[in-house]
């Protein structure tokens, strides 16, 4: 896949705005081993990752493996009632935030991440929804298709989620649906399963 630079520049600068940066954002590599994400998720990392300092975002972590937007895993960690995925200025009235519920039942969160997902006007389906743990709790996974507005490239995803002591834990993996998807996800289903969730400090 060939993409134009000034798209990957495109790209890059509209995640800066959505997540509010007030200073030049980063990729710093990510050193293989246990490491704990947002100060709230123990994970365990085995291959070559990037993550995007600089965003000033404490409960939401964006990681890479083949930069972006070749593929992107998405940490959402101790999300409490009321708060959404990430803040997004101005919203339209007519056009709310999906905001998450501690009472949400898993079908409800891909919902919500379904709203959040397609709010630029990318196309959103769901594949599969399940059973599944993560983070410690008996959770839920679900696998997306989508297609991104921006350039229109087709792309496969795949999410585990939890709700930890009325918390939502949410872990979302995201590439183009031709090689880069299917390269990466047994490191991504391998950092699911050794998700563990930390107490708040």
């Amino acid at each position: 896949m060939n993409l134009k630079p000034a798209l990957l520049v495109a790209l890059l600068a509209s995640l800066v705005l959505l997540t509010g940066c007030t200073k030049p954002a980063t990729w710093v590599g990510v050193t293989p081993g246990e490491l704990v994400v947002c100060e709230r998720l123990a994970v365990r990392i085995d291959g070559a990752w990037s993550r995007l300092e600089g965003t000033q975002q404490p409960k939401h972590d964006v990681w890479t493996s083949e930069g972006m937007p070749l593929d992107q895993l998405h940490f959402y960690t101790g999300l409490a009632e009321g708060e959404a995925f990430v803040p997004v200025k101005d919203r339209p009235a007519d056009k709310p935030i999906p905001r998450f519920r501690k009472d949400m039942q898993a079908q409800d969160v891909v919902e919500m991440y379904e709203a959040f997902a397609s709010r630029d006007g990318s196309v959103f389906k769901l594949e599969k929804l399940s059973p599944a743990k993560f983070a410690d709790e008996s959770g839920f996974r679900f696998e997306f298709s989508r297609v991104r507005k921006g350039d229109e490239v087709r792309t496969r995803g795949v999410a585990y989620g939890a709700i930890h002591r009325g918390e939502l834990f949410l872990m979302v993996y995201e590439a183009p649906r031709i090689h880069y998807f299917t390269k990466h996800l047994p490191q991504v289903e391998a950092i699911a399963q050794s998700a563990r969730p930390r107490e708040k400090g």
